[in-house]
């Protein structure tokens, strides 16, 4: 799929004028630590304090998609990091399992060994989109191919999914873009708002203690003397 210096212009200008980001509520940052961590869905909405479904949207909010993918990246680098700190002893050990007169433990050396410089095939790791520009393309793909799909089931195929993909994103790219972004912003808005709200509630909730004035000298109001009864001397 190539695009003309003048659709990416368009598109550029387009997603310089969107809105600005929204955060995310401390409840999706929690269930993002959880995640990362590799606690379930259903872990994450007991322990944050929300509903397994609820849990399940925010996957498909591009902003909590965006920021689980950064972090689990991050937590990825920081692992690779301490196995390349081993990987001199792992070759050494390597090196003598390859001369080991067992013979399955020189095939299993020498598969790792293959892999390892990429002549066995490399498993690359996919944390899905970057960033949320990338989640709500990703989305706005998927549905779009989902609505193809229905529509011509008989014409299915990667080949005809991809054209078909590819004509589209030369035509609509800065308004889909635009559009699935603003729409990502008042998803995340909402979240926020609702938030609030069950903080305010949760808030109006709590017992109110009512204070008892107290006089001068530790006793209570002369107010209250009077309610028991007691009549003030003449001088």
């Amino acid at each position: 799929m190539t695009l003309s210096q003048e659709q990416i212009s368009k598109t550029f200008k387009l997603m310089q004028e969107r809105s600005e980001a929204p955060k995310l509520t401390p409840e999706q940052l929690n269930a993002i630590d959880l995640l990362i961590l590799g606690k379930t869905d259903r872990e994450v909405a007991e322990a944050v304090g929300v509903r397994r479904e609820t849990v399940t949207k925010w996957h498909k909010n591009p902003f909590f998609s965006a920021e689980l993918s950064i972090r689990r990246e991050e937590l990825w680098s920081d692992a690779k990091l301490r196995l390349k700190s081993l990987a001199h002893e792992a070759v050494n050990v390597l090196t003598r399992g390859l001369s080991s007169q067992d013979e399955k433990v020189a095939i299993t050396a020498a598969v790792h060994i293959l892999k390892t410089v990429g002549l066995y095939g490399e498993v690359k790791q996919d944390f899905g989109p970057g960033t949320p520009e990338e989640a709500v393309w990703k989305q706005a793909v998927e549905q779009k191919t989902h609505v193809y799909t229905a529509l011509r089931p008989d014409s299915f195929s990667d080949w005809s999914t991809r054209n078909h993909m590819g004509d589209l994103a030369k035509e609509d790219t800065a308004e889909i873009m635009r559009y699935w972004y603003e729409r990502a912003v008042d998803e995340q808005k909402k979240e926020l708002r609702e938030y609030r709200k069950k903080l305010k509630a949760q808030e109006t909730q709590l017992p109110q203690i009512e204070l008892i004035p107290v006089s001068e000298n530790g006793s209570e109001a002369s107010s209250q003397g009077q309610e028991n009864g007691a009549e003030p001397e003449e001088a």
